[in-house]
């Protein structure tokens, strides 16, 4: 499979390598290793060798690997006009069959940790890559025949794809990442390439609320198993240990095992994380809740939320569904920071003092209200994106988890 990828890119004198982040370094690292004859152009406006006009380099190049980063649409570039790929589209076209892909608005990451966790419980070789930070190109050199790739693919590595892997998952959809799509259609368009060019013997399994015009294998029936969590370790939606049960029973696993992997997961950081219990309240971290849909499951996995922590960069998703929740929810305490937290501070504020409403200025004084206010759980689920603040859901996550630590017990 390797050796068909190699030749597949050898046919290019140039490649522009257009993106030099995470994904853009380690195609070209594995270009220079296994295509000294070809010339690598880094098209990137950050990159010492590029400056204003390096859009012209797209000309100059016979294909061009694009990270997904990149939004075409805010370019005003059409992706017919040149020859683009990606890493991912790359790997699809070449392991198709050897992988098992992930998408959907939430839950990818942690459903492509338990998938690569039931696989290695069970004896088999696993290699997890994609969105959840390892490029697919950075594992290559481990793959064999009996490897089973398990990859988590953002719409933005899915946008423009032509092969779909051979198990597609598509665990949930909603409004996200209108700051990078012309419109919701074209994003939701995205996501559904992880099925799109599947054939007769691909498996497609999905838990949305409408059927997809598609014969295809649905799974929708309840859990067979009942697992208990504990705050501590956090907790799985139930929507992704249905996908789970029935992808071990298309593998044909064991019962013990997938027990044995739901028993020893522990929550991924920045996802329902617990961080820590101060004069009996628990500090919970849930910074990748990125939209409203998200930090409305917090609230009811968690159930005793008395106090919650909202706020983010206004991307301009609708949080009417979000607001309605909050006045009918038994939340105390709403704290509210930044644009979407002022957007909806004002909308809670003209519908009636229902509740106490806060609206500080920033992250830490809003941990310093809760501190002050909570009596059983503080949820932190920002329900919008962090960029306009923060490098990404990472850095504040992390923030929330140092400044909870600076607490006195």
């Amino acid at each position: 499979m390797l050796k068909n990828l190699i030749s597949d890119l050898q046919q290019y004198a140039s490649i522009g390598v257009f993106g030099f982040g995470v994904e853009g370094k380690s195609f070209y690292n594995f270009a220079q290793k296994y295509l000294p004859g070809t010339e690598l152009v880094i098209i990137d406006k950050n990159h010492p060798s590029c400056d204003e006009n390096y859009l012209e380099k797209l000309d100059e190049v016979e294909l061009i690997i694009k990270s997904p980063g990149i939004s075409l649409y805010n370019l005003g570039i059409d992706y017919k006009a040149y020859n683009f790929s990606s890493t991912t589209e790359l790997l699809l076209k070449h392991f198709k069959n050897q992988i098992i892909g992930v998408t959907g608005t939430k839950g990818k990451s942690t459903l492509v940790t338990l998938i690569d966790s039931l696989l290695k419980n069970a004896g088999k070789k696993s290699a997890l890559c994609g969105n959840i930070g390892t490029p697919a190109f950075d594992i290559l050199e481990s793959l064999d025949d009996a490897t089973t790739i398990v990859m988590e693919l953002s719409s933005h590595q899915l946008l423009h794809l032509n092969y779909s892997p051979h198990i597609a998952i598509l665990t949930n959809l909603f409004e996200e990442h209108l700051d990078y799509y012309k419109d919701v259609e074209e994003y939701y368009g995205a996501k559904y390439n992880i099925f799109l060019h599947q054939q007769k013997d691909d498996i497609f399994i999905y838990n949305l609320p409408k059927k997809l015009e598609k014969e295809i294998n649905v799974y929708e029936n309840e859990l067979k198993f009942a697992i208990d969590f504990h705050l501590e370790n956090g907790f799985i939606h139930k929507a992704s240990l249905q996908i789970l049960e029935k992808l071990k029973e298309i593998l044909v696993l064991d019962d013990d095992v997938y027990i044995q992997t739901i028993q020893e997961f522990k929550t991924l950081p920045h996802r329902l994380e617990f961080v820590k219990n101060i004069n009996g309240v628990s500090y919970i971290n849930d910074s990748i809740s990125t939209i409203p849909q998200a930090t409305i499951a917090a609230v009811k996995i968690l159930k005793n939320v008395d106090t919650l922590i909202i706020g983010g960069n206004d991307r301009g998703v609708d949080y009417d569904v979000l607001i309605d929740f909050l006045l009918k929810s038994n939340i105390a305490n709403i704290i509210l920071f930044s644009d979407t937290g002022k957007k909806i501070h004002d909308i809670l504020q003209s519908k009636g003092k229902q509740k106490n409403i806060f609206l500080e200025n920033n992250l830490q004084k809003s941990v310093k209200k809760a501190y002050n206010t909570a009596r059983s759980i503080v949820l932190f689920s920002p329900a919008a994106s962090s960029f306009n603040e923060y490098k990404n859901f990472v850095e504040r996550g992390d923030e929330f988890k140092s400044l909870v630590n600076q607490l006195k017990g």
